[in-house]
């Protein structure tokens, strides 16, 4: 299990001064084998050579989080949008992640564009691009109904049958979604590229995302059954670490640890 921490978990403390460059340490530190790094930039251009260079010393690998979308509401709107995916993926390359992490769309979108022969064009050459980096692009399982619908992200990824486009599975986003993680599972077995790592609080008026082990998800069940499935990838440890991000880090860990020992 090869688990990485995720620069969201320091949302709090990035907004206010921290820089990424920080967390290639504390990634080893916890004794995790890289960061999922996020458009927290200041100085792009700057920080990304250096984070290379930095991960390179520590020899830690890397994913990066985009916030950009395959759909929108219009071919116009979804054309934007694959265009600022081009743009993410050449940061990618020059954090030297192995992972590119995308969601499905920002806001409504035309699910019917996903059957247009020019957007099927446009994601070949999105993978094409991706391929000759070596970047798994793998968009995200949204926390709704709608970009979080696991049909709909199986209607999207396997058409390609691409080594290069996957889908990022996050452990918690289902159950807001509607969906068992276990049933989802299933009708992605073999499309996972990336996994998020979350535990879910369930209350009355909804769910509330957590670290590992301080919810109410059975996560050992979850990630049992995609080491069954033949997954192999990263686990980046995703979830907001408000005002002690290193605790819930280290917290866990140790669940995790008790849950798959080969974590140890």
């Amino acid at each position: 299990m090869r688990l990485i921490i995720s620069a969201v978990t320091w949302d709090q403390y990035l907004r206010s001064g921290m820089c990424q460059l920080e967390l290639v340490p504390l990634a080893d530190k916890y004794g995790c084998t890289g960061i999922e790094f996020r458009p927290y930039w200041r100085s792009a251009i700057e920080e990304l050579y250096e984070i290379q260079d930095f991960l390179a010393e520590y020899k830690l690998e890397c994913t990066y989080a985009a916030n950009d979308s395959l759909l929108a509401a219009s071919e116009e709107a979804t054309r934007q949008s694959l265009l600022a995916l081009e743009k993410s993926l050449v940061k990618a390359e020059r954090l030297g992640a192995k992972v590119l992490r995308c969601i499905v769309a920002v806001g409504p979108f035309d699910r019917s564009l996903i059957n247009a022969a020019w957007w099927r064009q446009a994601i070949g050459q999105l993978i094409a691009a991706a391929a000759a980096k070596s970047i798994v692009l793998a968009v995200e399982n949204a926390p709704n109904p709608t970009t979080g619908d696991a049909a709909l992200l199986r209607d999207i990824v396997a058409p390609f049958s691409s080594p290069w486009f996957k889908i990022t599975f996050d452990t918690g986003n289902w159950l807001p979604a509607g969906w068992d993680p276990l049933r989802a599972l299933d009708l992605l077995a073999g499309h996972i590229g990336y996994v998020h790592l979350k535990d879910m609080v369930a209350r009355p008026d909804g769910f509330v995302p957590a670290s590992p082990g301080s919810g109410d998800m059975d996560l050992a069940a979850i990630v049992g059954k995609l080491e069954q499935t033949g997954y192999q990838g990263l686990y980046a440890l995703e979830f907001p670490g408000g005002r002690s991000p290193a605790s819930k880090v280290k917290a866990s860990l140790k669940y995790l640890r008790k849950i798959a020992p080969a974590n140890k």
